[in-house]
């Protein structure tokens, strides 16, 4: 007999709705809200909905998960380097 490890394929692949994650859901949540503040013509507002979930899907196409995250953490943080250089004792510690 072989053994064999169960391996769980969904552990490590991007939880998804529609095909976007859920910081994608919440950037077209606040499309959604944007639209609806400043018209009331359903049409429109579906028409302008639908365009920003295809241009996500668009945009997350070959993209790992979780980079929207990731690129949104990046430039929300503060950019601060030191002002003073490192010792070779620092870096080759």
């Amino acid at each position: 007999m072989k053994n064999t490890v169960k391996w769980f394929r969904k552990i490590r692949t991007a939880n998804r709705i529609f095909g976007l994650e859920f910081i994608d859901l919440f950037l077209l949540l606040a499309v959604f809200l944007l639209v609806f503040m400043f018209s009331a013509n359903l049409v429109v507002n579906t028409a302008i909905l639908l365009g920003a979930y295809f241009f996500l899907r668009l945009y997350k196409n070959n993209k790992p998960p979780h980079w929207t995250g990731s690129v949104a953490g990046f430039l929300v943080r503060p950019q601060s380097y030191p002002m003073r250089r490192e010792t070779e004792k620092e870096i080759f510690e």
